[in-house]
């Protein structure tokens, strides 16, 4: 069973060390996250920790346009020192990652909360969303920007951000799917990949059920490694190996739907 407090904590080390090597002029270089430097997601990742215990969270819960929200609250820190910018980020990671400990348990795990246009999620996937949050803007915005070694993860963590991202996908967009009405099947390969049978059931939304079978529409596969790049559209699906199976029109339409953010 994955440990996801264990996951994100080792997520957040790896981004620690990794911003323990960078230079000013690396910490001051455009990332791949359009509009921000290396820095201000550094401090993106410090403020989504932080706000959790502040009135901003109320924020974040009723907000209909989160990415504008996280523009402003890094906006918010563009005259820190770099020092500052890591310092909140360690502090408040690791106030978070102990915090989140009781989310874990009945009867908070299951209790769910609005996390803005989103939608809605069980209070036990917090970690999970931090998880995928650091290890997307590390592996996929700061590390290829620098022409960094993309650093190394593990079961655990995939498993945990897989675990997310397909709650995620569940919910948000489900207005862009309403035309979906036959199960399809996605395979993610690799390290803590799987196999999950993708249900419409109403209003664009899905359920997401482990395992497949031979009554899906389609068969979409993929590397995991590769998932939360195509699933973001920091990448498109098309430039990956991305195999499908059955309806292939249906599956195209599929994919490209997903945007998750």
């Amino acid at each position: 069973m994955t440990n996801h407090i264990a996951a994100f904590r080792r997520e957040r080390d790896t981004v620690l060390d990794f911003c323990a090597q960078l230079t000013p002029a690396e910490w001051a270089a455009p990332s791949r996250a359009a509009g921000w430097r290396v820095r201000d997601v550094i401090a993106h990742l410090g403020s989504e920790c932080h706000l959790n215990f502040t009135p901003d969270l109320v924020k974040v819960l009723r907000s209909r346009n989160i990415e504008r929200l996280n523009d402003d609250f890094v906006a918010r820190r563009a005259d820190w020192d770099n020092d500052r910018v890591v310092g909140e980020m360690a502090r408040w990671s690791s106030r978070i990652a102990t915090a989140a400990c009781t989310t874990q348990r009945w009867p908070l795990a299951s209790i769910r909360i609005p996390i803005g246009e989103l939608g809605s999620y069980p209070l036990r996937l917090l970690p999970s969303l931090l998880t995928f949050d650091f290890h997307t803007h590390l592996r996929h915005d700061i590390a290829p920007a620098l022409d960094k070694q993309i650093p190394a993860t593990d079961t655990d963590r995939m498993s945990s951000i897989l675990e997310w991202m397909l709650a995620l996908l569940a919910d948000f967009g489900a207005n862009d799917r309403n035309w979906l009405d036959r199960p399809i099947g996605l395979t993610l390969t690799g390290t803590g990949g799987g196999t999950w049978r993708l249900e419409p059931i109403g209003h664009g939304r899905l359920r997401v059920v482990v395992g497949s079978d031979d009554q899906t529409a389609a068969q979409i596969t993929s590397a995991a490694m590769d998932f939360p790049s195509w699933a973001t559209t920091r990448t498109p699906w098309r430039s990956h190996s991305v195999a499908i199976t059955g309806d292939t029109e249906l599956a195209e339409h599929f994919l490209d739907s997903i945007n998750l953010v």
